[in-house]
């Protein structure tokens, strides 16, 4: 587990990366910056696919958890309760406890830069 943190617009977020292969690869990239949109239940960025383990993948999420892989770098705050159809979803990381209120903080297209906390 490695703690991280996401700033965006003078908005710190810290968060934790996974165990997963897709979080430890996502880790070799840091500090890693990308722009990305507000989709109303996640901040979606594009990203260059990395390694990953298929056997990792989930099919939903809980608000809090960042996504990556299929090219997206995603910070999900929002929609677990219908992530269910959301299918191999691949998630290295959550957002500590209070993110939402950082979150909603955040014009809805911004630039992000992780790095290590």
């Amino acid at each position: 587990m490695k703690k991280i943190k996401i700033t965006a617009n003078g908005v710190v977020i810290p968060a934790t990366l996974n165990d997963t292969v897709a979080a430890k690869d996502f880790e070799k990239r840091l500090p890693f910056k990308t722009t990305g949109n507000d989709s109303g239940i996640d901040y979606c960025c594009i990203a260059k696919e990395g390694k990953y383990d298929r056997n990792e993948l989930q099919d939903d999420w809980n608000n809090g958890d960042i996504g990556f892989g299929s090219g997206w770098f995603a910070l999900l705050y929002g929609g677990q309760e219908e992530s269910k159809v959301y299918k191999d979803q691949m998630i290295i990381g959550h957002m500590d406890d209070g993110f939402e209120a950082m979150i909603e903080r955040l014009p809805s297209s911004v630039e992000f830069l992780v790095e290590e906390a």
